[in-house]
């Protein structure tokens, strides 16, 4: 590789992105599982125990349901930081390549 040649490489950002997807997969599976384990019916006798188990209940759902959203959309932002990155590269490359045969021609 010479001093001035621009690398591209998107690639760990690209697999990131596929990564942070499948991660999103199986949590939103992992969540459905929970979700369909559970009735709306609490396991508790009592319904000062009940109430705050179910709201407890929810609130881990619903928890679930945003995470998996967050990591959905860090996957979908490494893919196209990914594609950023190789625009910017692709540009500085045309740079340098200009640079260089302006250089030729001096």
């Amino acid at each position: 590789m010479e001093p001035n040649e621009v690398t591209i490489d998107a690639g760990g950002r690209h697999a990131a992105g596929r990564r942070f997807g499948m991660l999103a997969d199986e949590y939103a599976a992992f969540g459905a599982a929970l979700r369909s384990g559970w009735t709306e019916a609490s396991p508790l006798p009592y319904e000062e125990f009940a109430v705050p188990y179910l709201e407890f209940r929810r609130a881990l759902l619903e928890d679930c349901d945003r995470l998996g959203e967050h990591l959905r959309r860090s996957g979908d932002g490494q893919v196209v930081m990914a594609e950023i990155n190789t625009m910017a590269e692709h540009a500085a490359e045309a740079g340098v390549e200009a640079a260089r045969e302006g250089r030729a021609w001096a």
